[in-house]
């Protein structure tokens, strides 16, 4: 820094030893006597504000300076102010000092020194500050500077120098930010306030700080001002070497951060620029699932902290793979609302959000923030339905009816259906997701979609027996079980015209097999050939959940045969072991009579089978031709 020559005067307390002023003796020290020392200034008579270099000090009434004496004892000097600006300092020390020292400002000087040469001055953690000038600890200028001066054996004024102890930090507040900071924390990587130890034993001071000391000064504008006005300001720090640093600007309840990783300072006296101070703020952005009533609606993207100056800006929110999913843009704090028509969900996994905005002076602003999405905190749910002639017999799951039921195939599992819960249209029907269906039970050929309902084709099921059914759904890392679903697939309604003894559901020969045809159009019991035991089929059993109703009918003709006189021939119909129906074929006629019985009766336990028998069992015998068999809910 620029140095400042200041005079001392040594006026004698009393005669006596004004006179012994020119003898060395009177370099003796003195024990317990003080003479008055004033010091002159030959600066301006103010020093609220740098002079044009930046580094002159200067003076204003009241001032006060620590003078140290031989003893190292805390002697105070305040400044006389002359009308042509000329300036003094007047006080007291011990008498006969061969040596002093001085530091500026009295109020951040310790109260005892160890000697002249090792003294000690505290940089305050809090500065206040004013465009264009010093910053003060809210009293006293925080500008540090140390002197040090010999008295002359002639008694004529010392001529001293005033060094600054500190580096002083310049930074510039634009006027877009005027009025809307309340304060500036500036923060280091090493100590930058509190005490200072200054080894004065050479020409020149040597500072150093405990590493103990306090890394952070906070900035605050002038007493009597709530924010900092536009201009340039100045920090006093330790003379140390900076190795990066952070400032934390505060306007309300936002923090604009900005860091740099810039070595620099390390010389006493010296000014090294910061910059502006933008308010260039990072945002924070936060992505919260929606949900309605427990339905996922979507993906709410909320960016905060927003550019304090109010001006548009825009942000884009990328995906892991590039893709373009959201476009904000607006003022103030934005958000992406979760009715986002192509994208009202965004899946788990990482993000990139890029801002860019231009601020008030005209600075262009672009940055790139993370965002991680994470998985949806509330699962969905899957269901499965589907159903058989069985289904509409009991009522499960469809309305219960017989009528429909025999509308149906016996052999049919009807649109198998997976249903998604809990995730609302917008996203089940946007073809910018995967919904993954894996089915069970049934055949995976889907037949419609949307809505989260997920019908497939019908299931073919020829063997007579219960089916469990189930599916899994999958999206974006969360799978949902279906549970199971059982059908009964009972072998109903069941027609067999002609009934046969071959292929699927065959008919079989109970007793009295030569007297047995499997004809195209019929099977003919008792027709031709002997046989020692009633010709008798039966019907392939159904498979049965519980106890049913049905209705049982058959349909053929009945011969009777003449050889010489009439051979008749019964025809009975069993349900199980049971007989239902018998019918006898015509009396003295060999016309063949027609039957069609239709009989009400019921299925359960091992009653689930139909029987047809007939007494015919020599060549003479008549017969029966079976041309169809039916057996239907009731």
């Amino acid at each position: 820094m620029d140095k400042n020559k200041i005079y001392y005067i040594l006026t004698c307390v009393v005669a006596m030893l004004f006179t012994a002023c020119s003898d060395d003796t009177a370099f003796a020290p003195s024990n317990g006597e003080f003479e008055s020392l004033t010091i002159e200034a030959n600066a301006a008579s103010t020093r609220t504000a740098l002079a044009s270099d930046g580094t002159t000090v200067n003076w204003q009434e009241g001032d006060a300076i620590a003078v140290y004496d031989f003893k190292a004892s805390k002697h105070s000097f305040e400044a006389n102010i002359a009308g042509d600006g000329h300036t003094t300092f007047n006080g007291k020390i011990t008498a006969k000092s061969p040596n002093f020292a001085a530091i500026y400002p009295y109020a951040l000087a310790v109260d005892n020194a160890a000697s002249t040469a090792s003294l000690a001055a505290a940089i305050p953690a809090t500065q206040y500050v004013v465009a264009g000038g010093f910053p003060t600890d809210g009293n006293v200028c925080a500008n540090i500077s140390v002197s040090k001066g010999e008295r002359n054996l002639d008694g004529s004024p010392s001529n001293i120098t005033f060094y600054n102890v500190g580096q002083l930090l310049r930074f510039s507040v634009p006027a877009y930010a005027a009025g809307k900071i309340s304060s500036i924390q500036f923060t280091a990587t090493i100590a930058v306030a509190g005490q200072l130890n200054i080894d004065y034993s050479g020409d020149a001071p040597v500072v150093t700080i405990p590493s103990s000391e306090s890394k952070t000064i906070t900035i605050k504008p002038t007493t009597g001002s709530e924010t900092f006005a536009a201009g340039t300001y100045y920090i006093v720090t330790a003379p140390v070497q900076l190795v990066g640093f952070s400032m934390k600007s505060v306007f309300g309840d936002k923090t604009y951060s900005l860091a740099s990783s810039t070595t620099f300072g390390g010389t006493a006296g010296r000014i090294y620029n910061l910059g502006s101070i933008d308010l260039v703020n990072t945002p924070s952005v936060e992505a919260t699932h929606i949900y309605v009533n427990e339905v996922l609606q979507g993906t709410r993207v909320q960016i905060t902290n927003a550019p304090i100056d109010g001006k548009n800006w825009t942000a884009t929110i990328r995906n892991a793979a590039g893709t373009t999913v959201r476009t904000i843009s607006g003022t103030g704090d934005l958000t992406s609302s979760e009715t986002d028509a192509s994208w009202p969900y965004l899946p788990k996994g990482n993000y990139t959000v890029t801002y860019n905005y231009t601020t008030s002076n005209g600075k262009a602003m672009s940055a790139t923030l993370p965002l991680t999405v994470p998985q949806m905190t509330n699962n969905f749910t899957a269901s499965i339905s589907a159903y058989t002639s069985y289904s509409y017999y009991i009522g499960d799951g469809v309305e219960q009816s017989a009528t429909k039921a025999n509308a149906c195939a016996n052999n049919i599992i009807y649109e198998p259906t997976v249903r998604i819960a809990g995730i609302s249209n917008a996203i089940l029907n946007n073809n910018n997701y995967t919904f993954t269906v894996t089915p069970s039970g049934f055949t995976n050929s889907l037949k419609s979609s949307t809505n989260g309902v997920y019908t497939y084709n019908n299931t073919t099921a020829d063997t007579w027996q219960a089916y469990t059914l189930s599916a899994s759904v999958s999206f974006d890392g969360v799978t949902a079980n279906t549970g199971n679903k059982t059908v009964h697939i009972t072998g109903l309604p069941y027609t067999a015209a002609p009934p046969k003894n071959s292929g699927t559901h065959a008919w079989s020969e109970v007793k009295g097999g030569s007297k047995i045809d499997w004809n195209n159009d019929n099977v003919a019991l008792g027709d031709g050939g002997t046989s020692t035991a009633d010709p008798t089929v039966k019907s392939p059993e159904f498979y049965l959940p519980a106890a049913i109703n049905v209705t049982a009918s058959a349909a053929g003709t009945l011969h009777t045969r003449q050889v010489l006189i009439y051979y008749r021939a019964t025809l009975t119909m069993y349900v199980g072991g049971g007989s239902i129906w018998s019918q006898e074929s015509p009396q003295k006629s060999t016309t063949p009579a027609n039957f069609n019985p239709v009989l009400n009766t019921s299925f359960s336990g091992s009653n689930n089978y139909l029987q047809f028998s007939t007494d015919a069992r020599t060549e003479m015998s008549g017969y029966a031709y079976i041309s169809s068999v039916s057996v239907q809910y009731r």
